[in-house]
C-alpha cells in the first residue's frame, strides 16, 4: 500500500533479511510440509462479504516502537485495547482487518500480547489478515531458487506456527505491491512471480483455507503476477483523488505525481478509475477481486500536491463503483493515522468525517453482502444508462439484477435504464438494500441515485 515508503539500501535490507534467517534458524529446528510448488491446498472459503481496513496498528500513539506508553510489552492493557478496538470496527461495520505486527517489538511477553489480539478478534467477529514482511524481503532480495525451508523460516519470524492455529486469522500478506522481474520499479518490490507463487502456495498449505495475499498496484504487472502466483484472489488498491484535482475528478486511477519531492507513484497516461477496474478483471479473469479504496491524505510537507482526502460522497463513489464493475470485497487504505498519512481515524484515535461515511457505506454493502457473492456480471446483457454507470448481473435460478452507479458526487441524478431487449420483459425493480420499487415499462426505468451512490435492483 504505501509507495511513499523511505527505502532502505540494498545492502542494509539484505543483512536484516540474513540476520533474521540466521536468528530463526536457532528458534526453529522444523520446516513445512513438503509438496509441488504448484500446490494451492483446499478451497477457499469465506462466509461473509470482506469489508475491511488495511491497516490496523492497535492503538499506538504515532512514536517511536520504544514510546513508553506503548500498550503492545503489557498484555492486559493489549488486551483491554484491542478489545476497544476490534469492538469498534465490528460497530462500523467491518469485518476484516489486515494488520501491522513487529512482534519483535512487543518485549518478552510477546505471545501473551498477541494471544490477546487473536482472542478479542475472534470475540468481535472481525477475521485478521496478518503480515508475512520478512518473506517479502526474502522474497525480494533473494531471487534465485528459494527453498522452502527459507521460506519457512522467514515466515516464522512473524510466527506464522502462532498465528495459523487461530480461527480469526483470514490470511497473509506475502508482498506489497510486488513488480514481476524486468519491469520498471523500485529494487526492493522486484520479485520473481513464481517465487512469489512458492511463497503463496507454501503458506496456504501449511495453513488450509487461508489466504496467501499480495497486494497489487499496476495493472500492466497484474497478468505477469498472476501467471506465476495463481493468487485465489486479486487484492488491488486504486487511489485516484491528487491534491490538484477537482472534487469527482477521477480521470486517473493513480496521480502521477512528483519525482523531485518523493511522491511519483504510477506513471503517465493511467486509466481512469471505472476503466482500471474493468482491465484488471481482463488481465486477471475468472478470480474475485477485493478493491482497496483510497481513503487517506499524506500529511505535508512530506508529500505535497500529491493524494488528498476524498469527499464523503467521492469514498461513497470509490465502494460503489468497484462494486457495480464486480468487486467481492472492500477494503480502505487506512483505518488508523500514522506518522505520514491521515486516516478514517485521526492520530488521536477520534473518528473523522470519512469514518462515519465509511459506517453508513458498510451498513449497506452488510444488507447486499451476499447477493454480491452470490451474483455474476453479465457484460451480454448490459442496459444502456442515460447518465453513470449500469451493469447487469445474473444469479441463481437465473435472477437477473441490474446494478446502477451515479458518477456525479455533487448531486441526485435521476438515471434512466435501458434494459437489453432479452430482459424487456421485467415489470418491477426493488433495491436489494431496501425494498424501494421502480416500475419497468418498455425495458426502460428510472432511478433516483444520490450523489456517488449506487443501487443494486433485481428485475422481475
Amino acid at each position: 500500500m504505501n509507495r511513499m515508503a523511505i527505502p532502505g539500501t540494498r545492502a542494509l535490507l539484505r543483512l536484516f533479511v540474513l540476520t533474521l534467517l540466521a536468528i530463526s534458524l536457532v528458534q526453529c529446528a522444523s520446516t513445512g510440509s513438503g509438496g509441488a510448488d504448484g500446490d494451492e491446498g483446499e478451497a477457499v472459503s469465506n462466509s461473509a462479504f470482506p469489508i475491511g481496513v488495511y491497516f490496523v496498528r492497535g492503538q499506538k500513539p504515532i512514536a517511536d516502537e520504544d514510546y513508553p506508553t506503548d500498550f503492545r510489552r503489557d498484555p492486559e492493557t493489549a488486551r483491554d485495547a484491542y478489545a476497544r478496538e476490534f469492538g469498534d470496527l465490528a460497530a462500523e461495520g467491518f469485518n476484516t482487518a489486515v494488520m501491522v505486527i513487529d512482534p519483535i517489538a512487543y518485549g518478552d511477553r510477546y505471545r501473551e500480547v498477541l494471544a490477546a489480539m487473536l482472542e478479542e478478534a475472534e470475540k468481535a467477529g472481525v477475521k485478521l489478515i496478518m503480515p508475512l514482511g520478512h518473506v517479502q524481503g526474502l522474497l525480494a532480495e533473494m531471487r534465485a531458487e528459494i527453498s522452502e525451508s527459507e521460506i519457512y523460516q522467514a515466515a516464522a519470524q512473524d510466527y506464522f506456527d502462532f498465528y495459523k492455529e487461530s480461527p480469526a486469522v483470514l490470511g497473509y500478506v506475502l508482498f506489497d505491491e510486488p513488480v514481476p522481474e524486468g519491469a520498471p520499479g523500485p529494487d526492493g518490490q522486484t520479485v520473481k512471480p513464481e517465487q512469489l507463487g512458492k511463497a503463496r502456495a507454501f503458506v496456504e498449505r501449511e495453513h488450509p483455507g487461508a489466504y496467501g495475499l499480495s497486494s497489487w498496484a499496476d495493472v500492466n504487472n497484474m497478468a505477469a503476477l498472476q501467471e506465476g502466483m495463481h493468487s485465489r484472489v486479486l487484492f488491488m488498491d486504486v487511489y485516484p483523488l491528487a491534491e490538484d484535482k477537482e472534487i469527482g475528478d477521477f480521470s486517473d486511477a493513480w496521480p502521477r505525481g512528483s519525482e523531485e519531492d518523493g511522491s511519483f507513484a504510477g506513471g503517465a497516461d493511467q486509466p481512469t478509475y471505472f476503466e482500471y477496474l474493468d482491465m484488471s478483471r481482463e488481465e486477471v479473469p475468472g478470480v474475485p477481486q477485493w478493491v482497496i479504496v483510497q481513503a487517506f491524505e499524506p500529511i505535508p510537507p512530506e508529500h505535497p500536491h500529491y493524494w488528498r482526502m476524498p469527499e464523503p460522497a467521492e469514498l461513497r463513489l470509490e465502494v460503489f463503483a468497484a462494486l457495480a464493475h464486480g468487486a467481492k470485497g472492500i477494503f480502505y487504505f487506512l483505518y488508523q493515522s500514522e506518522s505520514w498519512v491521515h486516516g478514517l481515524r485521526d492520530a488521536d484515535y477520534q473518528p473523522t468525517a470519512l469514518l462515519a461515511e465509511a459506517r453508513r457505506i458498510n451498513a449497506k454493502v452488510r444488507a447486499m453482502g451476499d447477493t454480491l457473492l452470490a451474483i455474476e456480471r453479465d457484460d451480454a446483457h448490459r442496459p444502456q444508462a442515460g447518465s453513470g454507470e449500469a451493469f447487469a448481473y445474473t444469479g441463481p435460478q437465473g435472477a437477473r439484477y441490474v446494478f446502477v452507479v451515479n458518477t456525479d458526487v455533487l448531486a441526485t441524478r435521476n438515471v434512466q435504464l435501458t434494459l437489453d431487449p432479452a430482459w424487456a420483459g421485467a415489470s418491477v425493480a426493488s433495491d436489494v438494500y431496501d425494498g424501494s420499487e421502480f416500475e419497468v415499462s418498455g425495458g426502460v426505468l428510472t432511478v433516483a441515485v444520490q450523489p456517488g451512490d449506487g443501487r443494486l435492483l433485481r428485475l422481475r
